[in-house]
């Protein structure tokens, strides 16, 4: 049988790999996964990703071992332009639970998000929701006898920056590991007043889509 060709050790990292060398030979490079993130921003910015995306799509560009398993993770993508600023980012969407309870599904971000709660409770979840273009949220929120409720995907970092007064303020997610810079960033800031404040995961314990994917593809191929 025939022995296959050692990879050229001291070959441009950056050429394609050469005629009958699989592509899952070939690593991946720090440099290549930092452009496959900032490719993913410049989607996002475009409305092509969700919140919930971009965080498991960066988490899984630094997963990606090989090439391969790097191109796939956006192949759906466009090659795309990051826009212009927008300059001021004013009118945040606000949500009020005013002696009642309100629940809303996917809100929009692109400005931030206010949430207040008086003699009832808020429960935002957002996943699913469009990420906004520079990857970052702020969240204010305002508990006063009642509760609001943000529920976020896994691989977000949040920043908790709230007072609280005879109130409870939590955060039960899990640290994402990525790099501080590129991560998608959640700040909460606000007030809970007799209420509480609580920031959490739809579900407490699960692998995400894209760490999955790695894990299953790597599986078929060993």
């Amino acid at each position: 049988m025939t022995q296959p060709q050692r990879p050229d050790l001291h070959k441009d990292p950056a050429a394609p790999p050469a005629t009958g060398t699989s592509s899952r030979s070939v690593l991946a490079s720090d440099a290549e996964r930092e452009d496959m993130v900032e490719r993913l921003r410049e989607a996002t910015a475009e409305g092509r990703l969700t919140l919930e995306e971009l965080a498991e799509r960066s988490e899984a560009a630094y997963l990606a071992r090989t090439r391969e398993e790097l191109l796939s993770i956006g192949e759906d993508l466009p090659h795309v332009t990051p826009p212009e600023s927008a300059g001021s980012t004013t009118g945040q969407r606000s949500f009020r639970a005013l002696f009642g309870d309100i629940v809303h599904h996917s809100p929009s971000l692109e400005h931030g998000i206010e949430a207040t709660a008086v003699f009832g409770d808020v429960t935002l979840d957002l996943c699913a929701s469009p990420a906004p273009p520079t990857g970052e949220l702020t969240v204010t929120a305002r508990a006063l006898i009642g509760d609001v409720h943000l529920l976020l995907p896994e691989g977000v970092r949040v920043e908790m920056n709230c007072g609280n007064v005879f109130g409870d303020v939590r955060d039960l997610t899990r640290a994402h590991s990525g790099p501080e810079a590129v991560t998608p960033r959640v700040r909460v800031t606000g007030s809970a007043v007799l209420g509480d404040i609580i920031v959490a995961h739809p579900s407490s314990d699960r692998r995400t889509y894209w760490q999955k994917w790695l894990d299953e593809r790597r599986g078929r191929a060993a």
